[in-house]
């Protein structure tokens, strides 16, 4: 028994250390991690320096050069917006300058018609570039399940067998 709840405790503290963990990651990402996770729906919505608009196309990861219209669509953002700025009279932007969000417009064109399981899976898909696929997120789930059962096996195993020794006569 003391060999199960060594186990359990070292699980449980396991979890703990990876739960509360995953938070201070996200808190201390660079502007161009940002940015990308804010692209991720297609969409800029927030607002970024010229110089993170430089350094995620410079950090674009090869799947996402290769198989996405990220380089294209972070250039049309920022190129909008030094159109805009030179429009409207503005001074000459710099790195530091700020990049204003241009609405809530689709970057990757219209919005196509979506059906009922593609508006599930999009919202139980990940939310940004750096979450976990929910594929993995369901296996480790299901492995976790089995675990579990395989120590409730052992655990009943026991008890029963504990239960099945002859007792000592007494006289």
């Amino acid at each position: 028994m003391p060999k199960i709840r060594l186990l359990l405790i070292s699980v449980l503290v396991l979890l703990a250390l990876l739960t509360f963990g995953a938070g201070t990651a996200a808190a201390k990402a660079p502007c161009w991690k940002t940015l990308l996770n804010d692209w991720y729906d297609g969409r800029i919505e927030g607002t970024y320096k010229v110089s993170c608009y430089r350094e995620a196309i410079n950090h674009l990861p090869q799947d996402l050069r290769d198989y996405s219209q990220a380089r294209s669509d972070l250039s049309r953002a920022l190129l909008g917006a030094i159109a805009t700025n030179d429009r409207n009279g503005g001074p000459p932007m710099n790195d530091n300058s700020i990049v204003q969000p241009g609405g809530k417009r689709n970057l990757q064109g219209t919005k196509k018609d979506e059906s009922f399981w593609q508006r599930v899976a999009n919202k139980l898909g990940p939310g940004n570039a750096t979450s976990i696929p929910l594929p993995l997120m369901i296996l480790a789930g299901v492995g976790l399940l089995l675990v579990a059962a395989a120590g409730a096996s052992v655990a009943a195993r026991r008890i029963q067998a504990r239960r099945a020794e002859p007792r000592p006569c007494r006289p």
